[in-house]
């Protein structure tokens, strides 16, 4: 027995038919749910078991974000670039004084540096 078309409903004979998306389809029937432009085999491209065309294929937009690498490094970057991560170190470190490192590896070069162009 012929199965019917998904689109039409008429019979669909071997000649004519295309399967596809789990269902039966006449070749004029397979055509782009927005565009009606004609699909084949090798155009379309099917989204909740139905035919669209690559320009009119629905995006889908991603609701959760999950916690990948590459998100876990956005967001620290991000808190590193914030301010408020600055003010709260910043508010818990008054009063509580402070430490100088004279001989770092950067003040170091900075002293040559200074005494080479005070030397020119």
């Amino acid at each position: 027995m012929n199965p019917p078309c998904a689109r039409c409903g008429k019979i669909v004979y071997p000649t004519e038919k295309i399967s596809c998306l789990e269902k039966n389809w006449h070749k004029g029937c397979f055509h782009c749910e927005v565009c009606k432009m004609t699909l084949n085999m090798k155009n379309y491209k099917g989204y909740e078991k139905k035919p669209y065309c690559s320009a009119h294929y629905p995006k889908t937009s991603f609701t959760i974000v999950t916690d990948t690498p590459e998100n876990l490094r956005l967001k620290q970057q991000s808190e590193l670039q914030s301010q408020v991560k600055y003010k709260r170190d910043f508010e818990e470190s008054k009063g509580r004084g402070f430490s100088i490192v004279s001989d770092t590896p950067e003040l170091q070069r900075l002293r040559k540096t200074q005494e080479h162009i005070s030397n020119v």
